[in-house]
Order: C-alpha cells, then sequence, then structure tokens
C-alpha cells in the first residue's frame, strides 16, 4: 500500500521550491502527497501547478506584530488549527515533512496530537522560529547546511533539494560571462550598481519585474560586449552552466544551487533578513573558500572590480574544488527514502 505523505511548507519560495523537489521525488516511488499551506501565499498556486493535492488553511505570524494585529493573527491561527485537524482526519498521513512557514508550524502540532511521525528540513544556516520550536518534537531533523541545528538535535545534512538538475560545465580560466540574479523581487542595489562595472563583459542580468524597465534603461550606453536583461529566468540549469561567475544574494537556496552548479559567486547578503541569516548562509561559503561575500554597505562598482581582476584561472580552480567538498549528492532523494522507510 502507497505511503501517505502530507508536506507542510509555505511563505517563501525557499520553503517551498525545496519542497516540490522533495513531492516530486516522492512521486516517482509511488507516494500518496497532499500538501498544507497557507490560503494566501505564493505556495496556493504554485503547488497545484505542479499537479499536487493543496489544502490551504488560515495563518499569521505573531513575530513582530503589532498589539492592534495581534489579535487578528491569533484568532486566524486559531481557525487554521482547526482546518489541519479537519486535513489531519480526512487524509490521515503516514507521515508529515515541515519546511518551515507558519502553516507547517500549525501541522506540527497536530502531528504530535494524532501521533503522526513528524519530520523536518531546515533549509538556512540559522533556523527559522517554526523550525527550531519543532525540532523538539520532530522524529528526525534534516538540515541543509553543517551545525544548523544544536549537535543534541542530531539532524543530517542533507543539503537542500533543489528542482532542476545542475549542467555539467568546466571550470572557466577568466571570468568573462556574469549572471546576476536580482531574486523575484529585484535587489535594487546590486541592479543599479552593475551597469557601472567598467570591465567588458558577458552580462545575463535577472532584474525581477519590479526593476526590469529601469535596469534595461541603465545598459543602453554600456560597454559591455554582450547583454541580456530578463525579469525571471525559467532555465536556471541553463543560467549557471553558462556563467563563469554569479553576483547575487544569499539566500539559502541561491546558495546551494551554487553548490550544485559548482558556480562561483560574489555574494551581497540581504542586509534587513530575519536574523541576519543571509550572511550566515553567505558565510557558508566564504569561510569555505567557494565563495566571496560582500556586505551592502561596501558594494560598488569598483569593489566588484577588483574582486574581478583577482580571479584568475588558479583561484577560480581552486575556489571550484572547495564548491564541490560542500556538494551533498541528491537531498530529495535522502529525505524521501526517509519519509518512506
Amino acid at each position: 500500500m502507497s505511503k501517505k505523505i502530507l508536506i507542510m511548507a509555505g511563505g517563501t519560495g525557499g520553503h517551498i521550491f525545496p519542497a516540490l523537489a522533495i513531492a516530486k521525488e516522492l512521486e516517482t516511488k509511488g507516494a500518496v502527497i497532499e500538501w498544507l499551506g497557507g490560503k494566501k501565499g505564493m505556495e496556493c498556486t504554485l503547488v497545484p501547478q505542479h499537479g499536487f493535492r493543496f489544502n490551504g488553511v488560515y495563518s499569521s505570524g505573531l513575530r513582530g506584530k503589532k498589539f492592534t494585529t495581534l489579535f487578528k493573527a491569533i484568532f486566524l491561527l486559531s481557525f487554521g488549527l482547526l482546518q489541519t485537524i479537519l486535513v489531519f482526519i480526512r487524509f490521515r498521513p503516514d507521515k508529515v515533512i515541515g519546511m518551515g512557514g507558519y502553516a507547517s508550524g500549525i501541522g506540527g502540532i497536530i502531528s504530535k496530537i494524532f501521533f503522526t511521525p513528524l519530520i523536518i528540513h531546515e533549509q538556512n544556516t540559522i533556523p527559522g522560529t517554526t523550525n527550531k520550536l519543532l525540532s523538539k518534537i520532530a522524529k528526525k531533523c534534516f538540515q541543509a547546511f553543517d551545525n544548523t541545528f544544536h549537535k543534541d538535535v542530531h539532524a543530517i545534512t542533507s543539503g537542500n533539494p533543489i528542482l532542476f538538475t545542475p549542467n555539467s560545465k568546466k571550470t572557466p580560466d577568466s571570468v568573462k560571462n556574469i549572471l546576476i540574479l536580482g531574486g523575484s523581487l529585484g535587489a535594487q542595489k546590486i541592479n543599479q550598481t552593475i551597469p557601472n562595472i567598467k570591465v567588458p563583459l558577458n552580462i545575463w542580468h535577472q532584474t525581477g519585474e519590479k526593476h526590469f524597465n529601469e535596469v534595461k534603461a541603465l545598459y543602453v550606453n554600456s560597454i559591455h560586449s554582450e547583454v541580456k536583461i530578463e525579469a525571471f529566468i525559467d532555465n536556471m540549469a541553463e543560467a549557471y552552466a553558462w556563467a563563469d561567475l554569479v553576483i547575487c544574494r544569499a539566500g539559502a537556496m541561491t546558495v546551494s544551487e551554487l553548490i550544485a552548479s559548482k558556480t562561483i559567486a560574489i555574494l551581497i547578503p540581504f542586509p534587513f533578513a530575519i536574523d541576519n541569516h543571509q550572511t550566515t548562509n553567505a558565510q557558508h561559503l566564504s569561510k569555505n573558500g567557494a565563495g566571496i561575500l560582500v556586505k551592502e554597505a561596501s558594494f560598488n562598482s569598483e569593489r566588484i572590480e577588483k574582486e574581478l581582476l583577482a580571479l584568475d584561472s588558479k583561484k577560480l580552480n581552486e575556489m571550484t574544488k572547495k564548491l564541490e567538498l560542500l556538494s551533498v549528492p541528491n537531498p530529495q532523494m535522502i529525505i524521501a527514502d526517509y519519509l518512506l522507510c
């Protein structure tokens, strides 16, 4: 009889996309999958697009709420709790996996009440509030990076599942092709700085929809050899294979994609990320000699030009080897196999 797995993830792509990778792996192994997420989150459209049954529940964060909105948040969470109970009664999952987000927190609590084994996966180098709490009741914890959870948790380092299969690539002798990743919303500081670099390059720039026209205008008088500007990039495997270097933020999934595709990067962490987790994510690469961390306060075209000139063939080869050492093969398979055992 097929195992029934409830996946609990939502709120951000960082939670949703690795969960989708796990779902697809489970599907190939014959599991019956349903999804629990926020009723108004991006997951409510993304998950059905990938063919999985979605159960949307009301959820709300409590952290940082003003007193005036706290009552409404508590009401929504209470209603979401009832909705989640009904999902468990109807679906009766054999196991549940929580990837983070508020719906995941509610589902994790209910799994304990229903004596359903709870497994969690943390994508960042610093655990989110939900996973930090659920790690105390979970049967097994997976982490993308070493030492994310306290050693008493006995977490398994699995890496982050990604939705694409990286293309093989050779280590570049020099930096000619630069991929700029502004994220789905665009990173304004990155978008405004890169067009001013005075080193001629081939540039593939993902801007985010909001900044597309602005960035396009900045490249009008560009000295660069070739410029390709897109609001979004659909084929990330192709983009990473093309790039000699990436300039990007330091979200957990971006860092994991860099490792999986063995792509060297200059990382500019978003300085206002919760718990400053993007800086810690970037340090996972920089402290291991597998990436370059530049704080946003010191990020400018002159600094980037200096970093580019320092990346000779020897340095690029060394950094690629360091990336290979950080790689964990088939994260989604590791997690899926545990869920089905």
